[in-house]
């Protein structure tokens, strides 16, 4: 059996979360909160999470604080190896 938690997020964890979000919006409050889903996901065959990340503007924020949020907020989003690297060259023979 392959590990799936959707419908226990979907019923029982989504509507507290919508809770505290419309809580931490209101109080300008950062929050971060990730959940693993599902190993796969129907539609890519890949691991499906349900992010949540709020950042008030950093002019709200101690500098240090909006680092920490938006650091977590990448390493939630592209995963241990950091963002992409993509590099791109082009030789030209004469």
């Amino acid at each position: 059996m392959k590990y799936d938690k959707e419908e226990i997020y979907d019923n029982e964890i989504a509507p507290l979360m919508k809770q505290i979000i419309e809580i931490c919006k209101r109080e300008q409050l950062p929050m971060t909160a990730q959940f693993y889903l599902k190993e796969q996901a129907e539609d890519t065959g890949d691991p499906m999470y349900c992010s949540t990340v709020i950042v008030p503007a950093k002019s709200e924020m101690n500098d240090e604080a909006y680092e920490q949020m938006k650091f977590v907020s990448e390493a939630m989003k592209y995963g241990p190896g950091g963002k992409p690297f993509v590099m791109s060259a082009m030789i030209r023979t004469v």
